[in-house]
């Protein structure tokens, strides 16, 4: 990674030198985002924290600079990110199961500091482009799901917030994030795409020091069908992902006992395949739209084999004609769980890399062995304002597995999920939010959030409170 840097900055430079149009092909780039949190977790049970331990709030800036150079068949990108994080809680990291009171709790227990910050390189990478071919090599970010963006508006919408990273990520949401250094390859046609990709993830996220890699292998491929030869708009893919973690001494979060998993270093090595297929027909006075994504896997969980799956059904209609355009959607994702411990058989459905935040507005459970039925409308009052309330429906797939959370691996030290027993209960929780995005300026949105969760059964056996609250107030600027 170092290399592929140090041969980036030396052709930027090369550029400014040799020619005086220089500055027509030189984009700087310039953000930054700050964000107040408030956390009121659910409740733990008395003698395991200090009184008022889940309220807390805390403050995070997250600032990115550097530039892109577009040549005829090339691009080059440098960006460099500073994180910073005040406030944050150092009595709300407690021990299984409880475990972290929320995402300022997680923030502190990677470095123990309240406040904390690192600059590291976010995107380091150099893309070569050819007649529909374009190949990309060093540090850069990939979205599962989002290889291509349709052109219709609605397929678009959909894409970025029901189908793309739900398994491979980003991990925006987060203040830290991260990168994949490797090299993806893709061709593109106006019918369709083919995109394969070899990556090594950055740590980041939750943890702060993000320059270093993990010790985990991702890699895959995808064929995305654009258009269909007659008929209304749609957009279809089939993917398959291959993750392995060789973190050895990190220890496993599932449903085994505790020393059968102590005793666990093997790697655990998934091989994932999948699809899904969305598309949007003009219905009466309104659009409907219909969306299908499902994926299995098979493969090593340390010594046990793995088998698990997971899928997604959903629909909606929107009537673009209507002040605030509203979009009322409905539908039900699902994942597979694990109901004995003890057969040497892993069937709870592992969630890779994802950006986990996307499907869970009020981070407190994710893609695994779970069941979330949910409505939702979304609202356009104005073009520089959007609108969109949530309510979900939460189960455990499996009452004798745990309910998880989390949102993949962040560093080579903690595994990235946690989990807590569900003691044979599947109601989880019922969750209510709001979310709204301001646009103020062309460069400036102002967005914000609040969420409460009516925590059921499962929380109850592992908090003395089952409700719960989080929002956050956000800044963001973009040059």
């Amino acid at each position: 990674m170092t290399r592929v840097v140090t041969v980036l900055c030396l052709l930027v430079a090369s550029v400014a030198r040799g020619d005086d149009g220089w500055r027509d092909r030189v984009s700087l780039i310039l953000s930054e985002r700050v964000r107040g949190e408030f956390v009121d977790w659910f409740r733990p049970r008395p003698g395991t924290a200090a009184p008022g331990a889940e309220r807390y709030d805390f403050f995070a800036s997250q600032l990115r600079a550097g530039l892109s150079v577009v040549l005829p068949h090339a691009q080059l990108t440098l960006v460099a990110q500073d994180t910073r994080l005040a406030n944050l809680p150092a009595d709300a990291s407690l021990l299984p199961l409880a475990g972290n009171l929320g995402p300022g709790a997680i923030y502190y227990a990677s470095t123990k500091q309240r406040t904390q910050g690192e600059p590291f390189l976010k995107l380091g990478f150099l893309t070569l482009r050819r007649a529909g071919l374009a190949a990309t090599v060093g540090r850069f970010e990939y979205r599962d799901g989002l290889e291509t963006v349709p052109g219709d508006p609605t397929l678009a919408a959909l894409k970025r917030i029901r189908i793309a990273e739900r398994l491979v990520g980003p991990f925006e949401f987060t203040h830290v994030t991260r990168s994949f250094d490797g090299a993806r390859l893709a061709y593109d046609r106006p019918a369709w795409n083919a995109t394969v990709f070899g990556t090594r993830p950055t740590e980041g996220g939750f943890e702060v020091s993000a320059n270093k890699e993990l010790d985990v292998t991702l890699a895959g491929a995808a064929l995305t069908l654009k258009r269909l030869p007659a008929g209304p708009p749609a957009d279809a893919r089939v993917f398959y992902l291959y993750y392995r973690d060789g973190r050895s001494r990190v220890l496993k979060v599932d449903d085994r006992p505790l020393p059968v998993r102590t005793a666990d270093h093997a790697p655990i090595a998934i091989h994932t395949a999948g699809g899904h297929a969305l598309t949007v027909v003009d219905a009466g006075p309104g659009r409907m739209d219909i969306l299908g994504w499902a994926a299995v896997q098979a493969g090593e969980w340390g010594v046990d084999d793995h088998l698990a799956w997971a899928w997604a059904l959903e629909t909606g209609y929107q009537l673009p004609a209507l002040a605030a355009a509203p979009w009322l959607r409905v539908g039900y994702d699902w994942s597979s769980g694990d109901g004995n411990p003890t057969d040497g058989h892993h069937r709870t459905f592992f969630q890779l890399l994802p950006t986990a935040r996307t499907y869970a507005q009020l981070p407190f459970y994710n893609l695994m062995n779970s069941g979330d039925a949910f409505a939702q409308i979304l609202l356009t009052p104005h073009r520089n304002l959007s609108l969109r309330s949530d309510y979900h429906w939460l189960t455990v797939s499996d009452g004798r597995d745990l309910w998880y959370s989390g949102g993949g691996a962040t560093s080579n030290h903690v595994f990235g999920y946690a989990g807590s027993p569900a003691g044979g209960q599947h109601d989880l929780a019922q969750v209510v939010d709001l979310s709204a995005s301001v646009r103020v300026h062309p460069q400036v949105t102002v967005n914000g959030y609040y969420g409460h969760a009516f925590g059921g059964d499962v929380v109850r056996r592992t908090f003395a409170g089952s409700a719960a609250d989080y929002g956050f107030v956000e800044l963001s600027y973009r040059r």
